[in-house]
């Protein structure tokens, strides 16, 4: 079964970021580093609090 209804989002209290073009998203020690599909890349503070595969959804604690 497939639940795709588009793309994940990042949730950080108020603000939401999609991930549509984002190709990797990994934990470092002082946040979370983004890569989009040409390679650039963006840092976000923060660490995962919740990651939601029903709503798509990946929350920042």
């Amino acid at each position: 079964m497939c639940l795709d209804y588009g793309p994940f989002k990042l949730v950080s209290d108020e603000e939401e970021i999609s991930l549509e073009n984002v190709a990797s998203l990994l934990v470092q020690s002082n946040g979370l580093k983004l890569i989009d599909n040409f390679g650039k890349t963006q840092t976000i503070s923060g660490k995962i609090g919740e990651i939601d595969l029903l709503n798509q959804r990946i929350v920042l604690a």
